[in-house]
């Protein structure tokens, strides 16, 4: 495929904060807005290697994540719940593999889809996580995002009065 801005290579190498080098295509590269805009400021860039600030883990997941999407297709952003299940039904292999990534490598991955603007990735990272937290109380969800408990007995109290009727 084509990249969509003229001067993006069809292979590119990160280099991630580790100063580990994780090649993308040109796909992955047209996925994401930030990598795009480096290309766009930057002119014809001669290189094939740019450095992003990003850990190599979850480059690497991000990367399997979308090679398992059809990236010719362009990405609907979701914007309700029809959304979800269209996504949903289109994305079945991406979606198995990030239900089976540890939770807190999961909010990583969604951060970095955040940081990278991979809007793609980051509505499949959220479909995963909200599949993920329904049915869960919040003990539970502390414990699989490895989320701490900052919160005194006091401050509890007074959250779930004030929410009791939330419910």
């Amino acid at each position: 495929m084509a990249s969509i801005i003229a001067n993006l290579p069809e292979t590119l190498k990160i280099r991630t904060s580790e100063n580990e080098v994780v090649e993308v295509t040109g796909k992955l590269i047209n996925e994401s807005l930030v990598i795009k805009e480096l290309f766009d400021k930057n002119g014809d860039i001669k290189s094939d290697e740019i450095t992003i600030e990003v850990k190599s883990k979850e480059l690497k997941n991000a990367v399997k994540v979308l090679e398992l999407c059809d990236l010719e297709k362009p990405h609907v952003s979701m914007s309700g719940y029809l959304d979800l299940a269209t996504l949903k039904g289109a994305n079945l292999e991406a979606l198995e593999f990030l239900n089976s990534i540890p939770g807190d490598d999961m909010a990583a991955l969604c951060n970095l889809s955040f940081t990278l603007e991979l809007a793609r990735l980051s509505d499949l990272c959220l479909a995963t996580i909200a599949g993920f937290i329904a049915g869960k109380n919040v003990i539970e969800i502390r414990e699989a995002f490895g989320l701490k408990n900052d919160y005194t007995e006091e401050e509890e109290a007074e959250f779930r009065k004030r929410h009791e009727f939330d419910v």
